[in-house]
């Protein structure tokens, strides 16, 4: 059954928040997420191949281990947005947002009328039929997290209509396909790169939008922190993984 979103509860509570994108879609691994100590979880199914049973099993060791589980979608299908919050998910972030009008539907798949166009269904967030619809709807739209991911330059001129919009939770970073798009190549740390997504994070402090960043260099963080950013990402657990599994390897190979 539905419950209270912890990640809205401590984001409102201002205090620091630490996430990770999920790329290794294994429940066991959203369970080790939660017992390591992370505040949420975010699986990708943008770029990862992943069945609905998967995705299933996922949210639901999400549940069990009490980590708020987000899905990462590639846009912002209705249809596929309300099966995964029918499943359970506590939330989307929408990939590629670059206009408002992204944005709006964004918001409208992930919300009940009158906030938005989500169908209902009496399923497991209902408890079944247990909990009167009403109530389940009023707080679905409460607690259900949408989070937009602004991953070129025509969605960071969109962001200041973006950020007025009711039922944005958390502006996300992507500096990498930001990068490509300002013809930067793969240098994500580009001066002009960071200008920008600091620029985003700006514009959703004025706007009281939490913004999550990502921390890539020793002493960002803390330089966001300064800066009144409470919500970091860091990192996907693929690349963390692979580079644990070769670094002990080499380290043995070389222990004598």
């Amino acid at each position: 059954m539905i419950k209270a979103n912890l990640l809205k509860t401590k984001l409102a509570e201002g205090k620091p928040l630490f996430g990770m994108l999920n790329s290794v879609p294994s429940p066991i691994i959203c369970e080790m997420l939660a017992y390591a100590g992370y505040d949420f979880v975010i699986l990708d199914t943008e770029h990862v191949l992943i069945s609905d049973d998967a995705v299933a099993h996922t949210i639901r060791a999400a549940e069990s281990a009490g980590i708020p589980l987000l899905v990462r979608v590639a846009d912002a299908n209705p249809a596929y947005i309300g099966k995964l919050l029918d499943a359970g998910a506590q939330g989307i972030v929408i990939s590629r947002v670059s206009s408002l009008e992204i944005a709006k539907q964004a918001i409208a798949a992930a919300k009940y009328p009158p906030l938005g166009c989500r169908g209902i269904t009496g399923g497991r967030n209902t408890g079944f039929g247990t909990l009167p619809l009403q109530e389940y709807i009023d707080i679905a739209n409460r607690e259900t997290f949408v989070g937009l991911m602004i991953e070129d330059t025509q969605g960071i001129d969109a962001l200041p209509e973006i950020l007025h919009l009711d039922g944005v939770d958390m502006i996300f970073e992507g500096a990498l396909d930001l990068s490509l798009s300002m013809g930067q190549g793969t240098e994500f740390n580009h001066p002009a790169v960071q200008d920008n997504i600091h620029f985003m994070a700006s514009l959703c402090l004025q706007q009281a939008v939490p913004f999550c960043a990502i921390p890539r260099l020793p002493g960002q963080k803390s330089a966001w922190c300064k800066q009144g950013i409470t919500a970091f990402l860091v990192g996907e657990d693929r690349g963390l993984i692979f580079k644990q599994l070769k670094h002990q390897l080499q380290h043995l190979k070389h222990d004598e």
